[in-house]
């Protein structure tokens, strides 16, 4: 089977590397497809692409760029599904999870609990947004943000300034949200396959930080977690039309779990090293066992 991996990273990039190493174990070829190479055409009725010479289309394809893809990429997913190229995930799913407030709508709307949010549009609604919010601090957001970047903590009008100048500018959005102290409080990644969770980890914030993230310092473990966290985490993949999915869930002392995040292309490397799990062969296996149900 002819696997594609929809990206703009190389087989030196550590899920592209994994996928390849999981698929040659299981008989089957990746391809990657990089989406700023791709020529798509559209002529008699008929659908087609090509890139770097490639002549036979992939059998089934996974969209991985992440959050920042742009509308060509939402482009070329539908181009895919014209053609009658399974995707896993979707793009219902990437259409809602490539932005952080269309995912907590999408949560909202299906029951899952989120922290409170505020979508602005212009810097005037920013007091506002603190206001219903029940004032600072407060976490400025991104909306197509990734991996804890273009996220920050805000105490004072002062101090988000710089960020509302510089990311306001092309009127994307902003997302403004309530302030969950580090303290007291477990960050949960759960990474979801199907109708089940494949792997989950605590997270625990750098020094001086209150993200979690691992790309911000954050140090990982493996943790077994609970029924209710597991189903939380399985119905939030399912409310953003997705079948793969990193979850992020804020769980306090109470043990009333928040979705922070849902990821439709979830890195997977501080999972593997925390668990010890291969999470390469199983999204593999996934998307080689779910081909002819998609056909």
């Amino acid at each position: 089977m002819k696997i594609g991996i929809l990206t703009i990273n190389d087989f030196n990039f550590h899920p592209n590397m994994r996928f390849q190493q999981a698929a040659d174990k299981q008989g089957h070829q990746i391809v990657l497809i990089n989406p700023y190479h791709l020529f798509s055409t559209i002529k008699n009725n008929a659908f087609g692409f090509s890139i770097d010479g490639m002549t036979k289309k992939p059998d089934i394809i996974l969209p991985r760029q992440g959050s920042p893809m742009g509308d060509y990429g939402l482009c070329f997913l539908r181009q895919f599904t014209q053609m009658g190229i399974p995707l896993i995930n979707g793009l219902e799913g990437v259409t809602i999870t490539r932005s952080q407030y269309i995912t907590l709508q999408a949560l909202a709307a299906s029951g899952i609990p989120a922290p409170s949010t505020c979508f602005i549009t212009d810097k005037s609604e920013f007091p506002k947004a603190v206001d219903f919010l029940g004032g600072y601090p407060v976490v400025v957001k991104q909306v197509d943000g990734m991996g804890g970047d273009g996220v920050i903590k805000v105490d004072t009008q002062e101090d988000v300034i710089p960020f509302l100048n510089k990311h306001l500018k092309d009127k994307k959005g902003i997302v403004v949200q309530e302030f969950i102290p580090p303290q007291g409080r477990i960050d949960i990644r759960l990474l979801v396959i199907g109708n089940k969770v494949a792997g989950a980890m605590k997270l625990e914030p750098g020094k001086k930080d209150f993200r979690a993230n691992i790309n911000q310092n954050g140090h990982a473990e493996m943790i077994e977690p609970s029924p209710h966290w597991i189903k939380l985490a399985v119905d939030s993949a399912k409310a953003c039309c997705l079948e793969i999915a990193g979850v992020d869930m804020i769980v306090r002392k109470d043990d009333n779990p928040k979705i922070i995040e849902v990821n439709y292309s979830p890195g997977f490397k501080g999972l593997e090293a925390a668990t010890g799990l291969d999470i390469a062969k199983e999204i593999i296996e996934y998307a080689s066992s779910n081909l002819n149900k998609k056909r």
